[in-house]
């Protein structure tokens, strides 16, 4: 069974699954945070694949903090696998609230 960590934005839910999950790094930008998959998806164009989802949270706006919101998104992950399979989905709540969610893609050339 797949598990999901469901992360909320401006009353729109989110699901990531974390079955699938690479890595967990610092993204681009201010307070952001990509999470890598193992596997692709397309996106809409079929221009590119989707790599990942980038977290970003406006007040994780240093090194440091970033630092602490990635691991409190590991920590998140672990613990999402580690609940019931009856529960397959985990709530997330990082040390710095999420206030955007975008996919990350790359171009095949």
């Amino acid at each position: 069974m797949e598990k999901f960590l469901k992360v909320t934005v401006s009353d729109q839910d989110y699901l990531i699954n974390v079955n699938h999950v690479l890595t967990v790094e610092q993204g681009t930008g201010t307070g952001a945070v990509d999470i890598l998959y193992d596997i692709v998806g397309h996106s809409a164009t079929g221009a590119s694949e989707v790599i990942g989802v980038t977290l970003t949270a406006s007040t994780a706006d240093d090194t440091a903090k970033k630092k602490e919101q990635i691991g409190s998104i590991v920590e998140a992950i672990e613990d999402a696998l580690a609940t019931s399979w009856n529960n397959p989905i985990y709530t997330l709540s990082p040390k710095y609230p999420v206030t955007s969610v975008a996919q990350v893609e790359k171009a095949w050339a």
